[in-house]
């Protein structure tokens, strides 16, 4: 079993205008106190107590305020612009009634009962095992988002572990955001043009807004192009999940940490918003991808970038890709993305084969100074022995080849 937590988002039904403005009062109330405390020296604020601050907020929502300002996110922090009142588990408690669910805590009128609005139906066996236990409920915040307010709750839940039979490699990149395949087979593609285009346009409205210097619209527009990103991101982490499933199996991802600053790139492609890097949201559909799987009790593994794109998947020998196609000197043709998603899929175990009298270009191009996985420069005589097999596709990250 693995302890799962994440966050729910329920809404208020039917909130009155009275109980809205009591919220509203009690956020500045909540505000102001963490503000107070921040001008004080952290040895102070860790003395501080309930009695020593005189608030309308009940003890129970001041002693979260003192905890949040004394943390090491509240140790950065100067001064909030807006802190949301937060409730921690013991002092607020669900119930149902019918077929209505609510949620009853503290505020400054005593305690109160407020419905909640069940808006998706895989919430309602999230409830339903807060209610019977089976889920175990953390601390929630009250949230205002678009005149409307929210319940932003935290759930720890226990996911049984699937075994799984075999691996998906799943290949990201720009022209195909990802694509996702077996070791042998038909794999699944996710292309990409459209979300260039759609970031070419938002790219020129962006420019039309800053020329025109309205920054408050441009403010809006930027928030309208991250949702629009992270609602594709959600999408396709959701059907590769749902592939995992079918084939039951993990996924394995190019570990691409810090690709941004070793991938070079012309200024000419850094200025199209549709071919930058710095647009290319690989991180969000990797996080997205990783909880998602996890939820379904299955993994997501990460394994070294180099040699995935540039050996052939069936041979395992240094090939040559331009573009969308890959030709290996053995006469294999590939899709140069599946070719890598097949790659990751077998890492573990699989061998490439490395001619040595060409291979210091292939490792210069991939940023290796020294050699594949901590072999020795290829500056050794290679007049007596042509080729060798190096292992690339070990089964521990940090597994080393000895020297030869």
């Amino acid at each position: 079993m693995t302890k799962i937590t994440r966050i729910i988002k329920l809404k208020f039904v039917d909130l009155n205008r009275c109980k809205a403005q009591m919220f509203e009062q009690m956020t500045e109330e909540n505000t102001q106190i963490a503000n107070k405390l921040l001008s004080l020296p952290i040895k102070e604020r860790r003395k501080m107590t309930t009695s020593k601050i005189m608030s309308e907020l009940k003890s129970a929502l001041v002693n979260q305020v003192i905890r949040h300002t004394t943390s090491p996110t509240g140790r950065k922090t100067k001064q909030y612009k807006v802190l949301p009142v937060e409730v921690n588990n013991q002092n607020w408690k669900l119930t149902q009634k019918g077929e209505t669910y609510s949620i009853s805590f503290p505020t400054l009128k005593g305690e109160k009962r407020i419905p909640i609005e069940v808006a998706f139906a895989h919430w309602q066996p999230i409830l339903d095992g807060l209610l019977e236990g089976t889920i175990q409920g953390g601390s929630f915040k009250l949230i205002k988002h678009k005149n409307k307010w929210y319940v932003y709750l935290s759930i720890t839940e226990d996911v049984p572990e699937v075994k799984t039979e075999k691996r998906l490699g799943c290949d990201r990149g720009q022209n195909n955001l990802a694509v996702v395949a077996p070791k042998e087979g038909f794999g699944k593609f996710f292309n990409g043009q459209g979300v260039k285009h759609r970031r070419r346009y938002f790219q020129q409205r962006r420019k039309q807004l800053q020329e025109a210097k309205k920054f408050r619209a441009l403010k809006k527009w930027n928030k309208k192009e991250q949702r629009w990103s992270e609602a594709v991101n959600h999408t396709i982490s959701r059907r590769i999940v749902r592939f995992a499933q079918y084939h039951n199996a993990d996924v394995v991802i190019e570990d691409l940490e810090g690709c941004r600053g070793t991938m070079k790139q012309s200024q000419k492609f850094r200025s199209d918003s549709g071919q930058s890097r710095h647009s290319w949201s690989y991180y969000s559909l990797e996080q997205k991808l990783g909880y998602k799987l996890v939820l379904k009790g299955l993994k997501l593994i990460k394994r070294p970038a180099p040699y995935t794109s540039k050996s052939c998947s069936t041979c395992g020998v240094i090939g040559k890709r331009n573009r969308q196609d890959f030709n290996c000197p053995n006469g294999h043709y590939h899709n140069s993305d599946l070719n890598a998603a097949k790659n990751l899929a077998q890492w573990d175990g699989f061998s490439c084969d490395l001619n040595l009298k060409r291979d210091a270009s292939v490792m210069d191009s991939s940023g290796l100074n020294h050699g594949v996985l901590g072999t020795p420069p290829n500056s050794m005589n290679t007049v007596k022995q042509e080729y060798i097999q190096l292992t690339l596709f070990l089964t521990g990250l940090d597994t080393r080849i000895p020297p030869l």
